[in-house]
């Protein structure tokens, strides 16, 4: 059985090979928790999928975590990564007050670089390479 290594909320996410499973906030609905299976290549692509039941539910924290040392066996990977993004203190204040950014006084921000909000020339390339599990 593969190795678990608990993340902390805002670690950032190994180099690969990896496998990932994160629990973190729907982008279009913040009020709602998703989990995602992501898989890391030596050369830094990286595959996600969302881990649900047969049903399209979420699964568990602990279900997700098997599946994950399933597929990194599998792939002969001896350690696999858990990451909560919405245990940090903020994001708990978020999610207390039904996904309202304006709850918290450290409110969430984007990066910004020369004025610009959003992303960074510092965040990983997501270059839609062939996703390998």
């Amino acid at each position: 059985m593969a190795r678990i290594i608990d993340l902390a909320p805002h670690d950032a996410l190994p180099d690969g090979p990896a496998v990932v499973v994160m629990r973190r906030f729907e982008e279009d609905d913040p009020k709602t928790v998703m989990i995602e299976l992501i898989a890391i290549d030596t050369d830094r692509s990286e595959g996600n999928a969302r881990m649900t039941d047969a049903h399209g539910a979420p699964l568990s924290w602990e279900e997700a975590t098997r599946q994950a040392s399933a597929r990194a066996h599998d792939a002969k990977i001896e350690s696999i990564y858990r990451i909560d993004r919405t245990a940090g203190p903020v994001e708990c204040q978020i999610a207390a007050h039904g996904g309202d950014h304006t709850a918290s006084p450290d409110m969430v921000d984007n990066d910004y670089e020369d004025g610009e909000a959003g992303g960074d020339m510092r965040d990983r390339s997501h270059n839609e390479a062939p996703r390998r599990f």
